[in-house]
């Protein structure tokens, strides 16, 4: 009997352990309590102090001995200490690749409606040089309410912030940023005046021709309406350098049979805000290829989704231009968000593919799942061009200062022109779906122009995809200056008697860091001087890069020339930095003496003499004979 009473007692006391600690469970926890947290970055010199406190409550008395706290950091290091009790707890770390879990022994605390558990958990991560920071605040099965980043006021309010900022107040020597209920895992600052990219693009061109030359070509990153690049080294120099219909950038190199050439292009990319332009490209509003639909019932069910979001359109509505300005607006945004809706990915699509099966918008329409970035752009543009509103496709690189992913990558978007704004402006509907994140009117401070295709779908093609062939990476500089400089001289060829034309030169040499990508004579005291350039001999595109030169050649007919000076204004331009007039002059005296302009007037006037009286003596014969 008394054997039976003891083996009766240990079942108890086995049951009662088992009554106690079976909440301990991740399960358990994550369907019994409501669990809160609240961040705090504080950023140093090298590193980010975090703070994280958790709120861990229950609709009735309950108690928990354990619990599990997963943060997306690799490899943290943490402490952790109980709050309502003011004692350090024993947590155990667990890493999982990219997450750290943290177990803490909370010893049976008791959870109560009234008395929730406050956990501080504090640890540091290292941060890299630059001006952009990325701070996951996010535990897993957890609702964050608030986050807080404190950092030195000589940074100065941040330029930019992946989620929308509540309030910047000041705390003795510091700012802090408050961020209430964040929609993303992740939070990103940018400080600066500007988002620098440092930039290098290495390629190595072979020609294996037998006994010709070759020619290679790369496109670069060019100057845009929201880039502006600063180009540091180009070795060597392309052999010539174009500037296409869409505004891109090709260096051409030769290179001799059974030789190599190592090409280095290095420089900045500094992203603004998008400068105002005037569109006179018509092809951008043109619907062919990837870029058409022929099914109109599609067309009536975008007017059909418009209408449903307030806009009064008819059903065969197809230009915007009938609309007013608040409804162009508008009608811009409903766009996006119908490509959203209409459209589906794989959920296992791999970012940064280039080269994947395209289908084009007429197919996509009949089916819209499994689509990539590069099919929601077709889509994008070719519904966006039957309403006459100009679009064009962007292959471009996405840098990592946004924190979609570890690295950058390549990838699809599209700009279209604002009608109203007189603006081209980044969408990226493909991103928003992907990341679940509201995208459309952002800054895109993260999205790098490489080109631009307007004209075709197809063309032109990126020249690289290796790792090592294009690298981004965030600078941090603030010395990176745009330098818009350049030399200008007038020269002419000697003159003989024989020649009808004085011929002279131009020369342009581009002496500062940033292209030239326009060019025109402004003025000068040769009465419509533009139309005595010379279409053959001039430079074959409005571009001169750095350490770059050129030449301008015209031919002026000897008796447009005057005694004295002749002077020419040339007006320099970049997409994105002011004009610049530069004024040069030559004496014409020292080039034709004085006396040949004399003799070439008096023959002028002798010729015109002639011509006149034999004019006049066959008008007499003429009507003699009648």
């Amino acid at each position: 009997m008394k054997d039976l009473i003891g083996y009766l007692k240990k079942i108890l006391y086995l049951f009662s352990l088992f009554i106690i600690f079976s909440p301990l469970s991740n399960v358990s926890a994550a369907e019994n309590f409501q669990i809160y947290t609240s961040f705090k970055h504080t950023l140093e010199s090298d590193s980010i102090n975090t703070e994280v406190v958790l709120q861990i409550r229950s609709d009735f008395p309950k108690v928990i001995s354990y619990y599990t706290a997963s943060i997306p950091i690799k490899n943290l290091q943490a402490r952790c200490k109980n709050l309502t009790t003011n004692q350090d707890l024993d947590c155990t770390l667990y890493h999982r690749g990219s997450i750290t879990d943290i177990l803490m022994d909370l010893k049976n605390a008791v959870v109560r409606p009234d008395s929730p558990i406050e956990i501080l958990l504090t640890y540091t991560t290292p941060i890299s040089e630059g001006n952009t920071y990325t701070m996951p605040s996010k535990v897993a099965d957890t609702t964050t309410n608030t986050i807080v980043i404190k950092y030195p006021k000589e940074k100065g309010e941040p330029l930019w912030s992946s989620d929308p900022i509540e309030n910047i107040k000041s705390v003795g020597e510091n700012l802090e940023v408050v961020i209430n209920k964040p929609a993303y895992s992740s939070i990103s600052l940018l400080f600066g005046e500007n988002v620098t990219y440092r930039f290098e693009i290495s390629k190595v061109f072979t020609n294996s021709l037998d006994g010709e030359n070759q020619t290679f070509e790369i496109y670069v990153p060019s100057d845009t309406q929201n880039q502006l690049i600063i180009w540091d080294k180009i070795s060597p120099l392309p052999n010539s350098t174009l500037l296409d219909e869409d505004g891109n950038y090709i260096f051409k190199y030769v290179v001799a049979p059974d030789e190599s050439l190592d090409c280095t292009v290095s420089g900045y990319i500094q992203m603004i805000n998008p400068v105002s332009e005037t569109l006179s490209r018509s092809y951008l509003t043109e619907t062919s290829g990837y870029w058409s639909i022929k099914n109109k019932t599609e067309f009536k069910r975008i007017n059909n989704y418009v209408q449903k979001k307030g806009i009064n359109i008819s059903e065969d509505f197809d230009s915007i231009e009938e609309l007013e300005d608040i409804n162009k607006e508008l009608f811009y945004k409903y766009i996006y968000q119908y490509v959203i809706e209409r459209l589906n990915f794989n959920k296992d699509i791999t970012l940064g593919t280039i080269n994947e099966t395209r289908l084009g918008a007429n197919a996509l329409v009949e089916a819209p799942n499994d689509s990539t970035a590069t099919d929601y752009a077709d889509l994008y543009i070719a519904i966006l061009r039957n309403y006459q509103i100009p679009a064009r496709m962007v292959v471009g690189y996405i840098s990592n200062i946004t924190g979609y992913t570890a690295d950058g990558f390549y990838h699809h978007w599209v700009e279209y022109y604002d009608d109203v704004n007189k603006k081209w402006i980044i969408s990226d509907p493909f991103l928003e779906e992907y990341f679940e994140k509201n995208l459309f009117g952002t800054p895109f401070f993260d999205h790098i122009s490489i080109l631009k295709r307007g004209k075709s779908p197809v063309a032109p093609k990126i020249s690289f995809f290796n790792d090592s062939d294009f690298i981004v990476r965030s600078e941090s500089q603030e010395s990176i200056i745009p330098n818009f400089d350049m030399n200008s001289e007038l020269s002419f060829e000697e003159y003989r008697i024989t020649n009808r034309y004085l011929k002279g030169y131009i020369y342009i040499s581009n002496t500062g860091n940033t292209a030239i990508n326009g060019y025109s004579i402004s003025k000068s005291n040769i009465e419509n001087i533009q139309k005595y350039l010379d279409p053959v001999n001039n430079l074959s595109s409005k571009i001169i890069l750095p350490k770059q030169s050129g030449n301008l050649q015209f031919n002026i007919p000897i008796e447009k020339l005057q005694e004295g000076n002749i002077f020419v204004n040339i007006t320099y331009s970049n997409f994105n930095l002011q004009n610049k007039d530069i004024l040069i002059e030559k004496e014409v005296n020292s080039i034709v003496p004085g006396y040949l302009i004399y003799i070439a007037k008096i023959l002028s006037f002798f010729v015109f003499v002639v011509i006149a009286f034999l004019i006049y003596f066959l008008s007499k014969i003429i009507k003699k004979n009648g």
